[in-house]
C-alpha cells in the first residue's frame, strides 16, 4: 500500500507558510506530515485557496504547496477558483491525479468535487468544524455523489448528518507525540487554550473562576490564546478583580503551549461546539484533567468530566482542586496509525 506512486492532491482554505510555523490548522499539519511518511513514494500537492499571502511555490516536508493567493477577499473569489481549475489540470496532464482531499465544506469541496467528478477521480472531503453544523450551499453538489465524507467525531457526525443528510466515516486527528515535552509538576491549577471568541464562550470561564476564587484564595489561572473579543474579557476579568487569579498568556508558539500544558492540573474548556477539539488529545496526553461540555470527542472518564451546565462545570472543577495531585499519566484516544490507515483505505478503495 505504501510503494504506490499514487498522485494524491489536498484543497485547503490556508496553509502554514513554512515548516517553523506549527499553529497554522494544527491538526492538518501533523495529519499531512504522517500521510508524507507513510507514503514516501507518492506525488503528494497542496493547493492552499486564501493564505498564505503569495503564489510562490514552496516545499513543506517534502510535499509541494501551491498558494493560490485568495487572500480571504470576496472580489477574489471566481478569479480564485479559476487559477484552482487551471492549476488542477495543469497538475493532472503533468502526472494523473488518483485522489482529491478537500478540508472543510466549503469552496475547496466544491471545486475538488466538480473536478473529480469530470475526469472521474476519487474525492474526499474531511469536514473540519462549524461547516458541520452551520449549513451552506457548498455542501449540495456532495448531495447523491460518490465523494467520500469524514467527521472527526460522534457529536461531529450527528451534526453533520442533521443538517445535511449527508452520511461520514468518523476519523479523529492524532497527535505528533515527539513534540511533547516531559511531564511536570503542577504550577499552573486551571488552564484554557484557544481563540479568544465568541465561539470558545470564555465569559463563563470568567465566571466558573470568580465562583472558585471565592473557596480557593491563591487560584493561578492562565488563558492561552488570542482574539476578537481580548479587550471584552480583560474587562470582565477587571470587573470581578480576578487580575491575580487569571493571567492572558495572548498567542504562543505550541512548543511553549505544550511546557504550560505539563505543568497543569485542569483544562477547563467552556466552548459551546467543537467538531473535534485537538486541544483534548494534547491535554490528556500531556497529564490534565479535562471540564469540558459534551463537546467534540468528550466522553466521560476518570480523567474527562464531561458537563451540561455552568454549575457542574464549578461543582467538576471544585472537586478536582480539593483532591491531591495524582501521579500524572499520559492517556492517548487516537493513534497515527489508526488514522493513516483510515484515510490510506478511502484513497485506495
Amino acid at each position: 500500500m505504501n510503494n504506490t506512486n499514487q498522485h494524491i492532491v489536498f484543497l485547503t482554505p490556508g496553509f502554514t507558510p513554512s515548516e517553523s510555523n506549527t499553529t497554522v490548522i494544527p491538526a492538518l499539519q501533523v495529519f499531512l506530515k504522517s500521510m508524507r511518511n507513510a507514503l514516501p513514494k507518492a506525488k503528494l500537492t497542496i493547493l492552499t485557496f486564501q493564505f498564505p499571502f503569495t503564489e510562490e511555490i514552496y516545499d513543506w516536508h517534502g510535499i509541494e504547496v501551491i498558494p493560490l493567493n485568495g487572500q480571504n477577499r470576496r472580489l477574489k473569489k471566481l478569479k480564485t477558483w479559476r487559477k484552482a481549475k487551471r492549476t488542477l489540470k495543469k497538475l493532472h496532464k503533468a502526472q494523473k491525479i488518483d485522489t482529491i482531499h478537500s478540508f472543510w465544506i466549503g469552496e475547496c469541496s466544491y471545486i475538488g468535487e466538480k473536478f473529480a467528478k469530470k475526469h472521474n477521480i476519487k474525492h474526499i472531503v474531511t469536514v473540519m468544524g462549524q461547516d458541520a453544523a452551520i449549513k451552506n450551499s457548498y455542501g449540495n453538489c456532495l448531495m447523491n455523489s460518490d465523494t467520500k465524507i469524514v467527521t472527526l467525531s460522534e457529536n461531529h457526525q450527528k451534526e453533520l448528518l442533521a443538517n445535511y443528510a449527508l452520511n461520514s466515516k468518523i476519523i479523529p486527528w492524532h497527535l505528533d507525540v515527539s513534540e511533547f515535552p516531559a511531564l511536570q509538576k503542577n504550577t499552573i491549577d486551571i488552564l484554557a487554550v484557544g481563540s479568544i471568541n465568541m465561539v470558545k464562550n470564555y465569559s463563563d470561564f470568567i465566571d466558573v473562576i470568580s465562583a472558585l476564587s471565592k473557596t480557593h484564595k491563591n487560584l493561578n489561572v492562565a488563558i492561552v490564546g488570542d482574539g476578537e473579543i481580548r479587550p471584552q474579557i480583560e474587562r470582565k476579568i477587571q470587573n470581578l478583580q480576578l487580575e491575580n487569579t487569571i493571567t492572558l498568556l495572548g498567542h504562543l508558539p505550541r512548543a511553549i503551549v505544550f511546557e504550560k500544558m505539563a505543568e497543569s492540573k485542569i483544562l477547563l474548556h467552556t466552548s459551546m461546539y467543537e467538531s473535534f477539539g485537538f486541544v483534548f488529545l494534547e491535554a490528556l496526553y500531556s497529564g490534565m484533567q479535562i471540564v469540558s461540555h459534551n463537546v467534540g470527542l468528550a466522553k466521560s472518564s476518570p480523567n474527562w468530566h464531561v458537563c451540561e451546565h455552568k454549575i457542574d462545570l464549578i461543582d467538576a472543577c471544585e472537586r478536582l482542586l480539593s483532591e491531591e495531585n495524582p501521579e500524572k499519566k499520559r492517556i492517548t484516544i487516537s493513534s497515527e496509525t489508526e488514522t493513516i490507515n483510515a484515510y490510506l483505505s478511502l484513497y485506495h478503495a
